[in-house]
């Protein structure tokens, strides 16, 4: 592939995503975009409306706290890496991947059940990165993101079971 597909397939998932809600930093971060041409994608989207300020939580477990869902961070992280081990061609982007694994949220939320896009994406991160737990249920084998310090994510989020064998984040 040469760099003009690469560029132009980055450009695309750019638009994608900011068009999806995700804050421009971690578009740049995933896509290589430069910030110029970003700020001018978010401007064509959004019209003078300038991107969120301030910080955003820094981790899962804030956006967790702030009360993201972990069955809905969970599930998206399980299909993400999916995608990731059936990538075909192997050489597909972090962000295609990412963008994949995003739109297949429609087919487990219902109305009135929001994921953020931003919290998918640390999910995700912070899954591979190993900075949150990735466990699998003894009941019902499902895989999920662990932490014994917040309730919400101290038991199965689809069968309640609290006994869990802690995996690697390439384990499915």
């Amino acid at each position: 592939m040469n760099t003009n597909d690469i560029f132009i397939r980055n450009h695309i998932s750019a638009t994608t995503l900011v068009r999806e809600g995700m804050r421009i930093p971690l578009v740049h971060a995933m896509t290589g975009v430069a910030w110029r041409s970003l700020r001018k994608i978010w401007q064509d989207t959004y019209g003078d409306a300038t991107p969120l300020p301030g910080r955003m939580p820094g981790n899962t477990l804030s956006y967790i706290k702030q009360g993201q869902t972990s069955l809905l961070l969970s599930t998206l992280v399980a299909v993400y890496l999916t995608v990731e081990k059936r990538a075909n061609p192997p050489a597909a982007s972090q962000a295609e991947m990412f963008i994949q694994a995003w739109e297949s949220r429609k087919f487990f939320t219902k109305r009135g059940m929001a994921i953020d896009i931003n919290a998918a994406w640390y999910a995700i991160r912070d899954v591979k990165a190993e900075l949150v737990s990735w466990g699998r249920c003894k009941q019902c084998k499902a895989t999920y993101i662990f932490d014994t310090e917040l309730r919400e994510t101290s038991k199965c989020p689809y069968c309640g079971e609290r006994d869990i064998k802690i995996i690697g984040p390439g384990k499915q």
